[in-house]
């Protein structure tokens, strides 16, 4: 009975806390969905408030954007107004202009009625003035006429011929001021090193005792290198040196490179060594040609060669080992590539004619030393860029610069120019006092054989030559003749650098004794 009671009673208990449990969520839930229908009304108000805050904004902005727009059709509408004002206006002037016009055109049309009407009393007068003048001369008009129109003729050719002779002398003193001034730019934009070569290298040796293998028993091994490329080879000059020198640069270059191959080889050295080492000596110079050239071209920046011929670029670094008058050939080349580059271009030349044929005005002298090649080297630059596929123009810039052939293009006088600066400039040559003095005094010579010569001075180094007459024997008409003379004389038999100024100068004086 008690366990039944007991039953009962936990059922009771748990009924009523199942109750109120149910009671107690069922408000939570309620709660819970209070509090997001509070949430969701205050969205929407703080939705419905920003709403209204858009449009009023919107509104705001619209109203400005009017006021914007009406403030731009008023601006428009007066721009119209003044345009159309602006047209009006240019249309009164235009009508005016002409109206002007009109007017001076027949101020014009009266004119060339009046003109006419003189021109013809004019000629009423001429033929008139011709009559009487026939009259009294007792010649018909028409020949009075002619003869008349010849005398005007021949005094206004004498007059032309003299305005013609003061503008040529004008023109001749600017174009000389101009060329001055052309040259004288060139020459300060140029730099470059002394070009002269000297005749002698060293090249250094580690131990004196390696002059001794060298050299050999008897100086045999020398003797057969002096005479197998024809140098000179001095060992007992200065110590760890030997010195190398030639007048041929591409053989002292080739001993120079198989002395050093010489004193690196552990052999014994015997002619046949040296044989061996002067064939390898050959070879690497070769392949040095072909890095001097190819260094050469990119710095005067040809890179368009009409071939790529491996033998060209080989020919052009020869000119390294080349000179004249001490100048070394590649450096005088450079400078005269460089120059009439200038040149041209202050001319409005073909820049890349002149400065192609100013590079390779010389490249004859690359191969003029070969006993087996005949030719001078102008002749030979011809050749060999001829053959290489130089441009028609190019080949006769380069080779005329001695006038072997008469220049016929600008850019064979601007390379010929290029070359006697090049060639002229203080310390590009190097040349005997002996020399010189016979050069100095074949020059004065040349003039003295001419009659009414009293004395000749050859001045500025040989490049300017004096020459006094006898006024008793030379007059002043015949001073022209003489100095044209002395010149064709000079350039037939005279071997010279650049150009020679002649002067003939007449000097005479009165004297007179007031007693």
């Amino acid at each position: 009975m008690n366990i039944v009671m007991n039953i009962i009673v936990a059922l009771v208990v748990f009924s009523a806390g199942a109750g109120a449990g149910y009671l107690f969520f069922y408000k939570s839930k309620l709660l819970d969905i209070e509090k997001r229908r509070e949430r969701a009304e205050k969205t929407l108000q703080e939705a419905k408030e920003e709403a209204q805050e858009i449009k009023e904004s919107s509104k705001k902005q619209f109203e400005i954007q009017k006021e914007r727009t009406e403030e731009g059709f008023k601006i428009n509408e007066r721009m119209i107004s003044q345009m159309e004002n602006s047209v009006k206006n240019k249309e009164q002037s235009v009508q005016k202009q002409e109206d002007k016009l009109n007017s001076l055109k027949r101020s014009v049309k009266g004119i060339e009625g009046e003109i006419s009407s003189k021109e013809a009393g004019i000629k009423d007068k001429e033929k008139e003035f011709v009559e009487k003048l026939a009259e009294k001369s007792g010649k018909n008009p028409e020949a009075t006429k002619i003869e008349t129109i010849d005398r005007y003729q021949k005094e206004l050719k004498e007059e032309n011929t003299e305005r013609l002779a003061h503008t040529e002398e004008y023109l001749k003193e600017k174009a000389q001021r101009n060329a001055k001034k052309i040259i004288i730019d060139v020459i300060q934009r140029l730099t470059s090193p002394t070009s002269v070569e000297p005749r002698e290298v060293r090249v250094k040796v580690p131990k004196d005792i390696i002059k001794g293998r060298i050299v050999g028993k008897d100086a045999m091994n020398i003797l057969h290198l002096e005479e197998k490329l024809e140098i000179v080879v001095v060992f007992n000059d200065l110590p760890n040196v030997i010195s190398v020198s030639s007048y041929n640069l591409m053989e002292r270059r080739i001993g120079e490179r198989t002395i050093e191959k010489l004193i690196r080889t552990k052999k014994n050295i015997t002619p046949e060594t040296v044989d061996q080492a002067i064939k390898e000596a050959k070879e690497d110079v070769k392949e040095e040609l072909y890095k001097i050239g190819e260094k050469a071209l990119k710095k005067m920046g040809i890179s368009k060669l009409p071939t790529n011929n491996k033998e060209l670029v080989q020919t052009i670094g020869r000119l390294k080992f080349r000179t004249s008058y001490s100048q070394n050939i590649m450096m005088h080349s450079m400078e005269v590539g460089f120059i009439a580059t200038m040149l041209g271009s202050e001319a409005g030349l073909d820049i890349e004619t002149c400065k192609v044929a100013g590079f390779l005005h010389d490249l004859g002298k690359a191969i003029d030393q070969d006993p087996d090649v005949q030719g001078a080297h102008d002749f030979l630059t011809k050749e060999l860029m001829e053959k290489y596929g130089f441009s028609k123009e190019a080949v006769h810039a380069a080779w005329t610069h001695h006038e072997s052939e008469k220049p016929e293009t600008p850019e064979a006088l601007i390379v010929q120019a290029a070359d006697a600066l090049s060639a002229s400039r203080p310390g590009a040559r190097q040349e005997s006092l002996e020399k010189y003095l016979e050069r100095l005094n074949a020059l004065e010579s040349a003039a003295t054989s001419f009659d009414g010569v009293k004395k000749t001075f050859a001045i500025s180094a040989g490049r300017e030559l004096r020459v006094l007459v006898d006024p008793t024997e030379v007059n002043d008409d015949q001073t022209l003749g003489l100095a044209e003379k002395i010149a064709e004389k000079i350039e037939s038999e005279l071997s010279y650098p650049g150009k020679i100024k002649v002067n003939v100068i007449r000097r005479t004086k009165t004297t007179e004794i007031a007693k």
